[in-house]
């Protein structure tokens, strides 16, 4: 339902009596469970009205800015994944198998085959009706990744036979509502009750799948400050989250006043919302950032100290959401070629109402996609290995990385054998493995086998170190020399205003060039101005003098003057 962009038509917060309503209807519909647990009665509330991409409106309540509930047709509650996760027994679950959860990513219904049995005979698939709301959780993880409707009542399931749909999922981990709100987005946290094995949660299709005959056990109520407790008790273990829960108790104005995140969204939104009209489109990223972000923030902006670590992921996130389209002249620069300026969120900056939006030309042609990515987390059993190669307990590591770190500490240990091909174990493989040799398949199978799997959602693309700065000299017609400057947009320097300062302080024409073999655009400076260039890029721009190449073709500048 959320997979792809949804276009936000209105969005205001609920009033007094408004929000009483809200709760109360939040008490109906789930009596089970504390109203105070879900929405506290000081707690802010948004609505924000969407038109899903398949053509659906519906309605997203948005508590303290996180969103917690939505409608479906005919007004009915839904919670969303970040109010699972804060009270876990707000819904019945079906378990799945780890691996499905990529597929229910990519659009896929919880089919039957991949639904772990909760007992037997007309018990296996519980008690519910049709079109009960329920939860998907992993074998290995209690947590919540998705919620759907049955598409069956349980004895109709139990009579397919093992085929068909089980669940209409409806909402998934790492689709377009988990992250409404980009600055409060959370991965899946890791909760277990006890250790889980292969008797537990048989492999898909096995015997002792269709055989197993464990009865369902019921979840106790946790409450968003206990889960909030236990996930920080359990760090080592825990999946890496973008920004831990916060408990109702916590000073949420001032950890946001405090978050790099949200002062780079505000200057963000503030320079669309004061400059928007007076962009001159198409218009570089690096151009828009320096130019109109920066100087609309009231406090200074350092990206390595957010969790976009670069411009491009959160320019990438800002495309997603519907704010701007970017387009890809060249591999490494960026356009900006339209913003929305009647985005509910950039209409509403003022009161702080967030919403989350895609146009028409960002829903169809996103810059970056949202990739799930597996991942491995570092256990006690297996920290004396990986603490070797600098990697921490409770680490996630990407499972295609894997292998390579097995490569490298065999290669650093010297134990491969020469003629077999086997690793030989050392003390640290014997204490994680036992002692027998290997391949390196085999190996990584078994270090794999110790550790915890589990998944991460990541946007954006990763990009290579940053290049040196190349300044050369060049001849032109008229043996006439010119200063060529190279790599500067990758320092995100702005190129308009670098020129303007090229103009000014060393008084000759300055342009931007674009040479057939050059991936980047090229600057290009009247006279040998290579000095000039360095001491600006230095000075000014701050960039590291290694950073720079060239410096030996600079004129020596000091010359006798007659008298």
């Amino acid at each position: 339902m959320f997979l792809k962009p949804y276009r936000p038509k209105s969005s205001a917060a609920l009033k007094g009596s408004d929000s009483k309503k809200f709760r109360q209807r939040v008490e109906a519909a789930f009596p089970h469970v504390s109203v105070d647990q879900l929405v506290p009665a000081k707690a802010a509330v948004t609505q924000v009205k969407i038109l899903t991409h398949g053509g659906v409106q519906s309605t997203v309540y948005c508590v303290d800015k996180l969103p917690l509930f939505f409608e479906l047709d005919g007004g009915q509650l839904v919670p969303t994944l970040y109010t699972l996760w804060s009270i876990p027994d707000i819904l019945p679950y079906f378990t799945t198998h780890e691996g499905v959860l990529p597929k229910l990513t990519n659009g896929a219904d919880l089919m039957l085959p991949g639904v772990v049995p909760l007992g037997v005979g007309l018990n296996m698939y519980g008690h519910y009706k049709k079109g009960q709301l329920m939860a998907v959780n992993l074998t290995n993880n209690k947590s919540a990744v998705g919620l759907g409707q049955l598409a069956r009542s349980s004895d109709e399931l139990y009579m397919c036979g093992g085929h068909g749909v089980a669940i209409k999922m409806l909402h998934l981990f790492g689709d377009k509502l988990w992250s409404h709100e980009p600055s409060l987005v959370q991965q899946i946290p890791l909760v277990k009750t006890k250790a889980l094995s292969g008797e537990d949660f048989p492999a898909l299709g096995s015997e002792m799948e269709r055989k197993k005959t464990a009865n369902p056990a019921a979840t106790p109520p946790v409450t968003f400050a206990s889960i909030t407790q236990t996930e920080e008790l359990n760090t080592d273990t825990a999946a890496l989250s973008l920004e831990n829960p916060e408990t109702p108790d916590s000073n949420d104005e001032e950890e946001m006043v405090a978050s790099p995140e949200q002062i780079l969204k505000n200057a963000f939104l503030s320079a669309l919302k004061n400059n928007g009209k007076k962009l001159p489109l198409p218009l570089l990223t690096s151009n828009f950032y320096r130019l109109y972000v920066v100087t609309e923030s009231a406090e200074q902006i350092d990206l390595k100290k957010t969790r976009y670590k670069k411009l491009s992921n959160f320019l990438a996130e800002m495309v997603d959401q519907g704010f701007i389209v970017v387009r890809e002249e060249s591999k490494g620069v960026d356009k900006i070629i339209s913003v929305d300026l009647e985005h509910p969120e950039v209409v509403n900056f003022i009161t702080d109402v967030k919403a989350n939006e895609a146009n028409g030309a960002a829903s169809e042609t996103p810059l970056f996609h949202s990739e799930l990515k597996e991942m491995y987390i570092v256990t006690d059993v297996t920290a004396a290995f990986f603490t070797k190669l600098n990697f921490k307990r409770g680490e996630g590591i990407p499972a295609g990385q894997i292998k390579k770190i097995v490569r490298e500490y065999v290669s650093k240990h010297g134990l491969l054998h020469p003629l077999t091909k086997l690793v030989r174990p050392d003390e640290t493989l014997i204490e994680l493995y036992g002692n027998r040799e290997a391949s390196l398949s085999e190996m990584c199978s078994l270090i794999t086998s110790k550790m915890e799997h589990s998944y991460q959602m990541c946007s954006g693309k990763d990009t290579s170190g940053k290049p040196l700065i190349q300044m050369s000299l060049a001849t032109r017609s008229g043996n006439k020399k010119v200063t060529l400057v190279s790599n500067i947009e990758a320092y995100g320097i702005i190129l308009a205003e670098f020129i303007k300062l090229c103009k000014q302080g060393a008084a000759a024409s300055t342009s931007v060039v674009k040479l057939p073999h050059q991936k980047h655009e090229q600057l290009q400076i009247q006279g040998n101005q290579v000095r000039f260039v360095h001491t600006l890029l230095t000075e000014t721009y701050k960039v590291p003098p290694k950073c720079i190449l060239g410096l030996e073709l600079a004129k020596d500048g000091k010359k006798n003057k007659k008298k």
